[in-house]
């Protein structure tokens, strides 16, 4: 029984660790520009749409313009 708390423990532990990881990595890289007005993008980033939660990409806080996850701009 000790094993399996202790294992539990540990994954928990891992988890966070990589998580916080990865949200330092995201706020580190270099930020991105909007194509329609040139406000810098939000690095972390909140999806408008189901095709920004599914594919990744903003929607630009200033215009609204919607960016893909390459920073081009979507056209419809």
């Amino acid at each position: 029984m000790d094993e399996i708390i202790r294992g539990a423990a540990v994954g928990i532990v891992a988890g966070l660790v990589v998580g916080i990881i990865l949200a330092v990595v995201a706020l580190l890289r270099p930020a991105k520009r909007c194509p329609g007005c040139g406000a810098e993008l939000p690095k972390m980033r909140l999806p408008r749409s189901g095709r920004q939660w599914l594919l990744g990409g903003w929607a630009c806080p200033r215009c609204g313009c919607e960016v893909n996850r390459k920073g081009e701009k979507i056209t419809r």
